[in-house]
Formats: C-alpha cells, structure tokens, sequence
C-alpha cells in the first residue's frame, strides 16, 4: 500500500488517512460549489455534505493524526516490533 511520508521520511497511516479525509471534503465543497454539470444530455448534480458530518469526518482524522505526533514527541520514536521483524522477514534474517 502507498503511505505519504512524514517529516521524518518515515510512512505515515495517519497523515495518509488525514490527506485523503482533507481532499474528499475539499473536493465535495468544490464540486458543490457547481451543482450540477450537464454534457450532451448526461446531467450529474452535487449536494454538499452537512456542516456536522464533514466536522466529524475532519475531525477524528485530524485529532488522531495530530495525538499520534504527540505521542511520538513526547515518548521518543519507539520502534515498532511489527515493522521490525517484517523487515527482517523481507532481508531473509531469522528473529532470534
């Protein structure tokens, strides 16, 4: 799977999940700003998203984001045993 890289170069779920959360409701205001497009006798129409359901879907993303980056501040970058072995897997070591 394709994970954006964070600051640290390191891939990254949660900015993923975060950036494609921002462009989906970017998009439906965009798109809703037109309403409806017709071409050749095909007509597709746009409804924008209610205030409450684009702020739930922003910001859950966003504050689980935004707490992961806490959490790895202020408790160091622990290393993850599951990201570990797999590269140990893929290099062909055994896990002792």
């Amino acid at each position: 799977m394709f994970w954006i890289k964070n600051t640290s170069g390191k891939k990254d779920a949660m900015l993923t999940f975060a950036f494609l959360a921002f462009s989906v409701v970017t998009l439906n205001i965009l798109l809703a700003t037109f309403g409806r497009i017709s071409w050749n006798g095909f007509e597709i129409s746009f409804q924008s998203m209610d205030a409450a359901a684009m702020t739930a879907y922003l910001g859950a993303t966003f504050t689980a984001y935004v707490s992961r980056r806490w959490t790895d501040s202020k408790y160091g970058d622990a290393t993850d045993k599951s990201v570990e072995y797999e590269g140990k897997k893929e290099s062909g070591s055994k896990e002792e």
